[in-house]
């Protein structure tokens, strides 16, 4: 593939102590791209995306983003990247309206710029009314939201999401769905961690399925599905995944919990 890409991996290895995380994951992604990040809970995911971010080390491999390696810079990526951790750092003590200040002065935006992106970024997501409510006292969804608007403080050329959908409502989901296409047609590349598959068959160009540290599909949603007996992406995940005794595991847990009939 020719042209610069926003992420490009090549044999990317983690491990923490003895248990094997990464194992020579490979893949890119190239601006426009909305790409999928699929997988069940431990499956790498989120260790993946905290690399390309540069907070967490690689064992082995190559990462760029954007043209940059992550383990040294950091700093600069994270002026062109808007990024959402599956646990935002979110502050109780403070309000939506500081929250995003402080992130404002993370990113040395200046002033001028931070108090007119600051609530038309709180506006859009519905906050106007809660900016100056102190985040203890904002329920999950509104939390969520909060993390949302933070993460794009900057105007970025790659947007990382790490459950991003998490706690919101839907008409924030259709929203959030909504500004993912758009960010797509303006050629910012999006690679998004979710268990939803069904955001995924909606949303996504592309789905990357990862199941115990390496990746097991790769491809167009309906391109993956071309030729299998699997007549759905989430029928593939769970064939892919291992995951296709989960009528089983429902009857056992019902069973367990002294359920059934």
């Amino acid at each position: 593939m020719g042209g610069a890409a926003a992420i490009e991996v090549s044999g990317l290895t983690k491990s923490f102590g003895a248990r094997r995380v990464l194992s020579g994951l490979s893949f890119r992604i190239e601006p426009g791209e909305v790409v999928a990040f699929l997988g069940p809970n431990g499956a790498g995911k989120s260790t993946t995306i905290r690399i390309l971010t540069g907070q967490l080390p690689r064992d082995g491999g190559a990462v760029h983003v954007l043209g940059r390696d992550p383990a040294s810079d950091s700093a600069a990526l994270r002026r062109e990247i808007a990024f959402l951790p599956d646990t935002p750092p979110l502050y109780d003590a403070l309000t939506p309206r500081e929250q995003l200040e402080l992130v404002a002065g993370l990113h040395e935006l200046d002033d001028a710029t931070a108090a007119l992106r600051i609530p038309e970024l709180l506006g859009s997501l519905g906050l106007d009314d809660l900016a100056d409510v102190p985040l203890a006292a904002c329920s999950r969804g509104n939390r969520q939201r909060t993390a949302l608007a933070a993460a794009f403080i900057v105007e970025p050329r790659l947007v990382l999401l790490d459950e991003p959908l998490s706690g919101l409502d839907a008409p924030t989901v259709l929203q959030v769905k909504e500004i993912l296409r758009r960010l797509a047609q303006r050629g910012v590349a999006v690679l998004y961690s979710s268990h939803l598959l069904d955001v995924a068959e909606s949303v996504a160009s592309r789905v990357l399925i990862l199941h115990e540290g390496e990746i097991v599909a790769d491809g167009a949603p309906g391109a993956l599905l071309a030729g299998r007996p699997e007549r759905s992406l989430e029928q593939l995940f769970r064939q892919l995944t291992s995951d296709a005794d989960v009528e089983a595991r429902a009857e056992r847990f019902l069973a367990s919990a002294r359920l059934t009939p």
